[in-house]
C-alpha cells in the first residue's frame, strides 16, 4: 500500500488550505460586487420614482420650445425661441432689454410665457396717452376712429380680437394714419370678408 511520508502529508494539507482560502477569497468579492450592483439599481430606482412622485423633469428630457414676439421699446425687437417655463423678463433680456425710456410698470415680469405670445414694452406715458384717447376715439356718429382707437376699443369690433387689435396699432405706428378704411386691409389678418363685417363701424375722421 503506498504511503505519503510526513513531508507530504503536511504539503497535502497545505496546498488545501491554500486553495480553501482562494475560494473563499473570490466568493466574498464575487458577492460584494454584486451587492454594490444591487445598491446602484436601487438607487437608479429610487430616482426614476422620485421624479415620477414630485413630476421633476427626467433627466435628458428636452423642455418644449416656444416662440414669442417681443415688440416696443427694446433694443432688438424680433421672434425668439424660448422654453417652456421662461419668463416674460428672460423674453425681453434675451431681446437686448428695454431702452432708457421703456415702462415696465404694467407689464408682470414674472409671467410665464406662452407659444405664439406677444410683449409690447411701451414708452413712459404712453398708457396715460391711450387713457386720453379712449374718451375721444369714438366718432359722433359712434364709429371707432382707427387712427386713434386703443386696442380695447378695436376688440370691440366684430371679429377683432386683441391680437389684430394690437397688429392695426402696430401697423398705424410703423406706416401713418389711415387714408380711408379701406386702408386697414393692409394689416395682417384683415381681408375683405372682416372688412365687410366691420367697415360700418369704423371711420378714419
Amino acid at each position: 500500500m503506498f504511503k505519503l511520508t510526513k513531508s507530504q502529508q503536511y504539503g497535502i494539507i497545505v496546498l488545501l488550505i491554500i486553495a480553501s482560502l482562494l475560494t473563499g477569497y473570490f466568493v466574498f468579492e464575487r458577492s460584494k460586487t454584486q451587492k454594490n450592483d444591487d445598491i446602484v439599481n436601487i438607487k437608479s430606482d429610487k430616482n426614476l420614482i422620485n421624479n415620477s412622485n414630485t413630476g421633476e423633469p427626467i433627466e435628458n428630457e428636452k423642455s418644449k420650445e416656444i416662440k414669442v414676439y417681443v415688440t416696443g421699446l427694446v433694443k432688438s425687437p424680433g421672434v425668439y425661441t424660448m422654453k417652456e417655463g421662461d419668463r416674460i423678463d428672460d423674453a425681453i433680456k434675451l431681446a437686448g432689454g428695454p431702452l432708457d425710456d421703456a415702462d415696465l410698470s404694467d407689464i408682470n415680469l414674472a409671467e410665464k410665457l406662452k407659444d405664439e405670445q406677444m410683449i409690447k414694452v411701451p414708452k413712459i406715458g404712453e398708457n396715460d396717452v391711450s387713457n386720453d384717447k379712449f374718451s375721444s376715439s369714438n366718432a359722433p356718429n359712434g364709429k371707432i376712429n382707427i387712427n386713434t382707437a386703443t386696442k380695447e376699443e378695436l376688440d370691440t369690433l366684430p371679429g377683432i380680437g386683441e391680437v389684430t387689435a394690437q397688429r392695426i396699432i402696430d401697423f398705424r405706428e410703423q406706416h401713418g394714419n389711415f387714408q380711408r378704411i379701406e386702408d386697414i386691409m393692409n394689416v395682417s389678418r384683415i381681408g375683405p370678408k372682416l372688412f365687410e363685417q366691420i367697415k360700418d363701424k369704423i371711420t378714419v375722421n
